[in-house]
């Protein structure tokens, strides 16, 4: 379950990095006349860019109804070198406030537990006994960038990771996107409506790549969320997560009850 949390944490991260810093050159005199004609055409270009990406994140965001909770039942499919699992998973949401997530194994034995706020990261796992009880800061410190509870919220709903209409997205094919994140670079697809089709991470002087995938969507209660999601890891170590959610209840009473059980120890991530 570690494994899990600390890939599944860092596939959040990965797109959801902070935009480098534009630099600007200094110019002689001389190129003056050339850099206001340059400039212009930027600008121009620069215009029409973000119209385009403001139309589509106008598109996008109409999709998704507002809520106050979610209740979500799922399959888990998980491989690794070493490890292929099956267990399910209830995923419960309080839209911007809390995610709690209980993986259970066979015959609905609970195994695991997540549970993130916007100020907090914690999870446990029964059978190792261990414990993780903090913040982002491990992922920030992995990375060297930041990552918000929002990221992982916009993941489990299908929302683009980053903002839309906030951030320098440039347009570069009709349903494609591509945003610059540090050493990263994001491709953002999107299918028909506008709902992301696939996210592609991959990482400046490294083979390291990730894809995050949404075959398919449902309407569950007039609230618009993915059918499945697949997150492929292409690191040292391979690891691929499916997600399928069987089961949708909308603004329903959750109990968001957690506690780590004592006994368990404390490790560092």
């Amino acid at each position: 379950m570690k494994q899990l949390f600390v890939i599944v944490t860092i596939a959040l991260l990965a797109v959801s990095c902070k935009s480098s810093k534009k630099n600007n050159d200094a110019v002689s005199e001389n190129n003056s006349e050339n850099i206001l004609l340059n400039e212009s055409v930027k600008t121009k270009s620069t215009s029409e860019n973000h119209r385009a990406v403001q139309e589509i994140a106008a598109a996008h965001y109409g999709l998704f109804n507002d809520f106050n909770t979610l209740n979500i039942t799922a399959d888990v499919d998980y491989k690794d070198k070493n490890m292929d699992q099956s267990p399910t998973a209830d995923i419960k949401i309080q839209k911007g406030k809390q995610i709690l997530i209980t993986v259970k194994a066979l015959f609905g034995v609970p195994v695991a537990k997540v549970y993130l706020t916007p100020e907090k990261a914690t999870y446990y796992e029964i059978i190792g006994g261990t414990h993780y009880d903090g913040d982002y800061k491990f992922i920030q410190d992995f990375l060297g960038t930041e990552i918000t509870y929002e990221n992982v919220e916009n993941l489990l709903l299908g929302k683009a990771f980053y903002d839309l209409n906030t951030n320098d997205y440039q347009k570069i094919k009709s349903n494609e996107l591509e945003l610059k994140l540090n050493q990263f670079l994001m491709r953002l697809v999107l299918g028909s409506k506008n709902q992301v089709a696939s996210t592609e991470v991959t990482e400046d002087k490294s083979a390291d790549k990730l894809v995050i995938q949404y075959p398919s969507y449902q309407s569950s209660e007039n609230i618009y969320l993915p059918k499945e999601i697949k997150i492929h890891a292409m690191r040292k170590d391979d690891v691929q997560i499916r997600i399928d959610y069987k089961k949708v209840s909308v603004n329903q009473p959750i109990d968001f009850k957690y506690k780590i059980p004592s006994g368990s120890k404390a490790i560092k991530i």
